[in-house]
């Protein structure tokens, strides 16, 4: 059965075709979320691991090495469910830092361009052998599918022709796949759906290969055991032990296959979006190479059985053109093309991605800011993209016919093995350095070169190395050889320079970004930058206008940052997160570069002080990741800082360059700043009056401050500021203390006012005893006059004495009841107390201070208005309210007293034309220390102990403001009190009367 060559084009164009409308469909979201987002379709998508090596290759390869051939899916399959300790704590890393490709893996951990570059080119060459394969497969399948015949010597125009046909439609399929547009962050879910498409294909084909083809030689599977039970020569190869390290070596080579071939880590890393799928990965990838290991025995027995001229290699096509089913003989050979595709779709992606970010851009970068870096950028990958293909389609030519599948297959996995030692020490060895892994990768890709791609294309293996080795090994198994040379110098050159250099800090600080279960511990620099929006102009210079504004605006969307940010933590955080997502697009040497030039941190002149601020923000974020001694450390961290924020006193962590690392809570009370808002600025950043208050300290040579006062929109506050440095190996920072003693402060202030009044009622008392002497002398000789003279105007005079002489007694009787401490035990018996009559005398007392304001008092009291209280104590109540509604009231304005009866409790007002109190005053007013007088100019003790002596007395009192009748000004107090019993009031006033 012989196909045209037509249409096997047309077969395969349409199929890659259908890929193309099945990603396109996925990215514009035409088929169901479910189904584009669901583990099992990324894990799928990983089945790019089974190349075209997997349907074809892997026959001849167990034919070879007997029951070895499962270390190919084995040795994978070992890697995901080593899960925890390598591929997660790697995923960690990329993702964090936007690290796309090995090369940026490397490169970040060893913090030097020449590592990029060295690992681009060596993963180049290592993957030559493995493009090679997949043109390899599609080329002769389609040669065997033509011509209907074995492979030959004389079809190598054809094969050529053939190859290079598929690596022109491949290469704009890759273009159309993965090189569209510019994904800096979110994978190609359209790419993932259809590699997801492609591994069922494939993996259906394989299947169904083997069932069909046990059944049709065989008859079944009983068939074919009882074949097997007659020809012992059949399975004696099987289960013949290989030589020396060979499976050893191939379960080695075939586990790093996971992180060191580019498409693999590609797929695992890049285009993995959350580890929650690398959970299923890890037993959804063994299941799925499981079942395509099944078919592989039975095709080759089938194949043995039927004596097909065709190479094992390609046997399941051969037993398709036996069978004589064309369906079937296509499905197989679309098979075969989808794992190809597959494979040299996203190995050159990821191969692409790495030349430009460490090979082109190191020396060669767009200028000018009116330079449209992502198209340049695009353009430039697309560009790779076919030099790649090229490359590896030349790299195919020149090797012809004389390499197998599985040869190439364990030379380019060789050769990807070179990079497992760097691998490991990014997550378990700091002590690595970039000398060493430099060392050692180039001491092992050279034994690499030599034993593996020079015999390529001279024919000739070099002895010299089988004479170092100690096992025998045959010619074919070479690659063991040299597999097991090169790792053994590429890890003791490594380890050895390693050893006997110096780690730099940057290096240091990168490990501890990589190492497992720790955290990057960033110094504490400082930015020339007053404003976020300084970055954005900066980078123009060098990313141009447009991708400027785009990354500048896209760091400050995930950060949750504005362009206004002055905080110089917050500066830092923008510029990191930059790098990071520069690192995506061009790598992250290229973006280390690019950032360092335009945004440079000044010379460190605060010491090598971490940046505490985002370790804390690291470690909240990472606590549920944190296990054994770590989780005990960082509970122990968590109850220390909780220690801190609850303590009575405010606690502030200043940076020697005066950033803000804590502010506590008691700190946030005190000065009303928010923790969040201040945490990471500059002290110079405080709103007044804090900044000059801490500054002003800082700047003094005390230590201690004590009742230092600060003027607040709230009124006048008290503190008590202490200083002291760190005193811990390698922090630099300052400790104050703030300690709020207003409280304190203003119950003093206070108590020596009241000292001050009872001294001056003690010398009122003995002023008005002393005075009353010669005023009652004045009044009885006044008396006598009326008595002793007829003269009107001596009897007139003598008269106005009289009343001058008991205005002067009234005035001292007032200052002398005012004096009196009056009743403070509320349990007392409750006396009549006239309300107007208090009422006078409190207006009497008022009018004395001839400084104060003139306001008019309105005494609308009735007097038969009498309430059960203590007279000295009502008195001081109506001299607070009187004297507050005078301080309120503009000049000349009347305040009225107004007394009602309501029920059994008389119903008092003080009403005035003030501005009234704000609404949300109001429940504070009659709080101890509460004013709203200018600072100075009140205590905030008389509202209170209004509001407390009218409690005693059983009444109640309440604010109204403004007054409705006033239409929006003035203030009314009500006061409710008990009234006296009628009778008992009707005595008291024929008493007063």
């Amino acid at each position: 059965m012989i196909f045209d060559i037509n249409t096997l084009l047309f077969i395969g164009i349409s199929y890659l075709l259908l890929l193309f409308a099945i990603a396109y469909a996925a990215e514009r979201q035409l088929l169901p979320a479910k189904l584009i987002n669901h583990p099992a379709t990324y894990v799928l998508s990983l089945g790019i691991y089974a190349s075209g090596f997997a349907v074809y290759g892997a026959v001849g390869f167990a034919q070879h090495y007997g029951y070895s051939f499962l270390n190919y899916y084995i040795g994978l399959s070992a890697a995901m469910i080593l899960l925890p300790i390598l591929l997660a704590p790697l995923h960690r890393i990329c993702k964090s830092y936007r690290l796309n490709s090995l090369a940026d893996l490397l490169s970040f951990r060893f913090r030097s361009s020449w590592v990029g570059s060295l690992v681009t080119v060596f993963t180049a060459v290592a993957v030559w052998p493995l493009l090679a394969i997949q043109i390899q497969t599609v080329s002769e399948s389609t040669l065997i599918l033509s011509l209907g015949r074995s492979i030959d010597s004389g079809s190598g125009d054809y094969r050529n022709l053939t190859g290079f046909l598929f690596c022109l439609i491949i290469t704009v399929f890759t273009i159309l796949f993965g090189s569209r547009n510019l994904a800096s962050k979110d994978s190609h879910r359209g790419l993932v759906t259809a590699l997801a498409f492609e591994s069922l294909v494939k993996v259906f084909a394989v299947l169904l290969i083997g069932i069909i083809s046990t059944y049709v030689v065989f008859g079944s599977f009983e068939g074919l055991q009882v074949w097997l039970d007659s020809k012992p020569e059949t399975l004696a190869p099987l289960n013949e032990p290989q030589a020396g390290d060979v499976n050893r070596l191939m379960l080695i080579m075939f586990f790093a296959a996971a992180v060191c071939m580019p498409h693999i880590f590609h797929m695992l890393f890049a285009e993995n979006p959350s580890s929650k799928n690398l959970a299923t990965a890890s037993w959804g990838l063994p299941l799925f190479l499981l079942i395509m290991s099944l078919p592989i025995l039975p095709i080759l027995w089938a194949g043995s059985a039927s004596e097909l001229s065709l190479p094992a290699d390609y046997y399941a096509l051969g037993l398709s053109l036996e069978i004589g089913k064309p369906w079937l003989t296509i499905l197989i050979y679309l098979g075969g093309l989808s794992a190809a595709s597959g494979a040299i779709i996203i190995t050159t992606l990821a191969l692409a991605s790495m030349c430009l970010n460490h090979l082109v851009l190191p020396v060669l970068r767009p200028r000018g800011r009116n330079i449209d870096i992502y198209r340049w950028l695009l353009m430039t990958r697309q560009l790779l993209i076919c030099v790649i293909i090229l490359v590896g389609f030349v790299f195919y030519e020149l090797i012809g016919e004389s390499q197998s599948l599985t040869n190439l297959t364990m030379t380019s996995a060789s050769g990807c093995l070179q990079f497992l030692p760097g691998v490991l020490a990014v997550l378990y060895w700091p002590r690595a350095n970039r000398n060493g892994f430099i060392g050692g990768l180039c001491a092992g890709f050279t034994v690499w070169t030599i034993g593996l791609v020079v015999p390529m294309f001279t024919g000739s293996q070099p002895n010299f190395l089988k004479d170092i080795y100690i096992y025998p090994v045959s010619d074919d198994q070479f690659w063991v050889v040299v597999t097991s040379l090169s790792l053994a110098l590429n890890g003791l050159v490594f380890i050895i320079v390693s050893l006997l250099s110096d780690v730099s800090p940057e290096e240091r600080r990168a490990a501890e970004a990589c190492t497992l279960d720790d955290l990057n511990r960033p110094t504490r620099q400082t930015l020339n930058l007053h404003y976020a929006s300084e970055i954005r102009l900066r980078l123009q210079e060098v990313l141009g206008d447009s991708a400027a504004a785009q990354e500048f605006k896209r760091a400050l969307d995930e950060l949750k940052l504005d362009e206004l940010e002055t905080r110089p933590y917050a500066l830092r955080r923008i510029r990191d997160r930059i790098e990071v997502n520069l690192s995506s697009l061009i790598g992250p040497s290229s973006a280390r570069r690019v950032i360092d030039r335009a945004l440079p941190y000044t010379d460190n002149l605060i010491g090598s002080s971490e940046d505490i601020t985002y370790i804390e923000e690291r470690l909240e974020r990472y606590q549920t990741n944190l296990t054994g001694l770590a989780a005990d450390l960082d509970s122990l961290r968590r109850y220390h800082r909780q220690t801190l924020e609850d303590l009575p006193i405010g606690v502030c962590a200043l940076g020697r360059d005066q950033e803000i690392l804590l502010w506590n809570t008691t700190m946030a009370d005190i000065t009303k700043i928010k923790s969040n808002t201040v945490t990471g600025s500059r002290l110079t950043g405080l709103p007044e009056p804090w900044a000059n208050c801490l500054l002003s300290f800082l700047a003094s040579s005390d230590l201690h401050r004590s009742k230092f006062s600060v003027e607040t929109n709230k009124g006048l506050r008290w503190l008590n500021l202490h200083r002291t440095e760190s005193q811990m190996l390698g922090r630099d920072e300052l400790i104050v203390v703030v300690e709020d003693i207003t409280d304190t402060q203003l119950l003093e202030n206070e108590l020596t006012h009241q000292e001050r009044l009872a001294s001056i009622g003690r010398l009122a008392a003995g002023v008005a005893h002393e005075i009353g002497n010669p005023v009652t002398g004045i009044a009885c000789l006044a008396q006598n006059l009326r008595f002793e003279s007829d003269n009107p105007d001596t009897l007139e005079a003598a008269s106005q004495i009289v009343k001058q002489t008991q205005r002067i007694s009234s005035i001292v009787h007032s200052l002398v009841n005012f004096a009196h401490t009056g009743r403070e035990d509320p349990t007392q018996a409750f006396e009549a107390v006239t309300v107007r009559d208090c009422v006078m005398e409190a207006v009497q007392l008022l009018s004395l201070d001839q400084q104060a304001r003139h306001i008019h008092y309105n005494n609308n009291c009735p007097s038969d208005i009498v309430v059960a209280g203590d007279t000295q104590r009502l008195m001081q109540v109506f001299i607070n309210l009187l004297s507050n509604a005078r301080d309120a009231s503009p000049e000349d304005s009347m305040i009225t007293i107004d007394a009602t009866r309501d029920d059994n409790s008389a119903h008092i007002m003080v009403t005035d034309h003030g501005t009234g109190i704000d609404e949300k005053l109001q429940d504070q007013i009659f709080e101890p220390f509460f004013t709203t007088k200018e600072p100075g100019k009140g205590t905030g003790l008389g509202l209170a102990l209004v509001y407390s002596i009218i409690g005693d007395l059983g009444g109640d009192i309440s604010i109204e403001s403004p007054v409705p009748e006033f239409g929006g000004n003035g203030t009314r107090i009500h006061i409710h009190l008990n009234l006296i019993d009628s009778e008992a009031a009707k005595a008291t006033l024929e008493i007063i009367g």
